[in-house]
């Protein structure tokens, strides 16, 4: 059933992040670019912003991605949990790929690793959801 939210994920490209900041939560929106095969986003994110320094010290993120409508009918939309980290060369060619232009800023890549996602799938029935998790 992943592939129903794969399709979802690779046509969307911002996420809201969430991290944990000083006890506090923290949130922000990143850019990002999917891989099916491994279930990882990667992102663009400079070292000097607070959610870096919040992954530095605890690597657990939290985020969403959502279909942006009025419509509940056609309420589509992720939450999930992951892992994040220095993205490495295989890895960034995977933002590459959908962000070509952005190797002209050479910027800071990382990955999430996705742990679990909640997809919701409000054509396929009202409230659907499909769980995936790593094994």
């Amino acid at each position: 059933m992943s592939e129903k939210f794969d399709k979802f994920l690779k046509q969307k490209h911002l996420l809201s992040l969430a991290v944990m900041h000083e006890n506090a939560p923290y949130a922000c929106s990143c850019f990002y670019a999917y891989d099916e095969n491994l279930k990882i986003f990667v992102v663009a994110c400079d070292e000097d912003t607070t959610h870096i320094k919040a992954i530095l010290a605890n690597s657990s993120v939290s985020g969403t991605i959502a279909l942006d409508t009025k419509i509940i009918g056609k309420i589509k939309g992720v939450q999930f949990l992951g892992n994040m980290k220095k993205a490495n060369s295989n890895e960034s060619k995977i933002y590459f790929s959908k962000f070509p232009f952005a190797k002209m800023v050479n910027p800071l890549l990382w990955t999430i690793e996705i742990s679990w996602i909640k997809y919701t799938d409000n054509t396929l029935g009202f409230g659907k959801k499909i769980v995936w998790e790593r094994s």
